[in-house]
């Protein structure tokens, strides 16, 4: 599983989605799974490959829904409880 945190910039936002994304990822038990930081930019021509791709609330729209990749929003980025709970809606 491929799974794409990604924020405005790709730098601070996105690297901390990521952590956070990973330790969830383990805690659940899950095997197999990539997860890259990038910008909102550079995660647009990763909706082909990516099977997830998570993000603030207010980026959803910039990604096209239509291909493979799963977008999900999550309002505080720093919650846990609420990204654990998105991923688990979608894998």
């Amino acid at each position: 599983m491929k799974i794409v945190a990604a924020c405005g910039n790709g730098m601070g936002t996105s690297m901390i989605i990521k952590l956070k994304v990973e330790k969830i990822v383990k805690n659940l038990g899950l095997e197999n799974v990539s997860v890259e930081a990038l910008s909102a930019g550079q995660a647009k021509g990763r909706v082909v490959n990516s099977d997830i791709i998570i993000c603030s609330t207010h980026l959803v729209d910039q990604f096209d829904s239509s291909q493979r990749a799963k977008i999900v929003g999550v309002r505080n980025l720093m919650d846990d409880k609420e990204i654990e709970s998105a991923l688990k809606e979608v894998i």
